[in-house]
C-alpha cells in the first residue's frame, strides 16, 4: 500500500494484511506456501527473496469474503483433467459461482470458487475465450482479477467494474523478464510499465515468456 494512490488509499491506508501467499516453479514442479499472517510483519517470507525460479506467484490479501485463516489464503491449488493449477485473485464476486462436482473448495472464499468457475466445463487447459465468456456472464462483482498458471502457461485477467487506477493491473517485459502486477514494483519503477486495459486477458509461456493478450 505505498507503491501507488488510487481510489482506495488517498486518504488512509489500505493494507492487505490478511495472509499472503506464493506459488513457484521448482524443476518442473509447482511449490506452495502459504501465511496468515501479515506479508509485511511476517519474517518466513526472507526464505523466497533470493528464489531460483522461473515462474512466481505472490499474493497479499484483504479478506473480503471468508475469514482470516490459512484455508483462505490464495494460491489455491487443483488438480483438473491431469493438470494441476494454482490461482490468485483480487475483488470481490457476489454471483453464483457454480463448477465442476469433481473441484472441491476448501474454502468459504468467493475467490476459490471463481477458480473453480473458470475451469469449469473445459476438457483442457481453459483458453483465454472460455475464460472470457465465464467473465462476461458475471454481473455483480467489483473486479474477477486473476493469476494463474499450470506451470507451462500463466494468465493474468484485468476485469473490474471500479476503481480503475486501484484494479487496473501492469505490465513489465525486459529481456528474460515479465511481471505482471497490480502495482508498479517500487526496484522497477523506472521501467516502461504497460497498463493493461479492463477485460485484456495476457497468457504468457513460462519456457520462452512469449505473449498474448486478448
Amino acid at each position: 500500500d505505498q507503491n501507488e494512490r488510487h481510489e482506495k488509499n488517498k486518504d488512509q491506508p489500505f493494507q492487505h494484511g490478511d495472509g499472503w501467499g506464493i506459488a513457484y516453479l521448482e524443476d518442473a514442479e509447482l511449490k506452495i506456501f502459504r501465511s496468515p499472517k501479515a506479508v509485511y510483519d511476517d519474517p518466513q517470507i526472507d526464505q523466497f527473496r533470493n528464489l531460483p525460479t522461473r515462474l512466481l506467484l505472490l499474493h497479499a490479501r484483504k479478506a473480503s469474503k471468508g475469514h482470516v485463516e490459512l484455508r483462505n489464503v490464495h494460491p489455491f491449488q487443483c488438480q483438473f483433467h491431469g493438470r494441476r493449477y494454482v490461482f490468485c485473485h483480487n475483488g470481490t464476486i457476489h454471483d453464483p459461482l457454480p463448477f465442476d462436482g469433481e473441484l472441491r473448495p476448501i474454502s468459504d472464499t468467493d475467490s476459490e470458487r471463481l477458480f473453480f468457475y473458470l475451469l469449469s466445463g473445459t476438457q483442457a487447459q481453459p483458453s483465454p475465450a472460455s475464460m472470457r465468456a465465464k467473465l462476461a456472464a458475471l454481473n455483480r462483482y467489483t473486479a474477477a482479477n486473476f493469476l494463474m498458471t499450470d506451470g507451462e502457461t500463466g494468465f493474468a485477467g484485468n476485469w473490474y467494474t471500479e476503481n480503475p487506477n486501484y484494479y487496473a493491473m501492469k505490465l513489465l517485459q525486459r529481456p528474460g523478464l515479465v511481471v505482471v502486477a497490480s502495482e508498479v514494483l517500487p526496484h522497477y519503477k523506472n521501467d516502461n510499465w504497460k497498463k493493461l486495459e479492463n477485460r485484456d486477458i495476457v497468457s504468457i509461456r513460462t519456457d520462452d515468456l512469449a505473449i498474448k493478450i486478448d
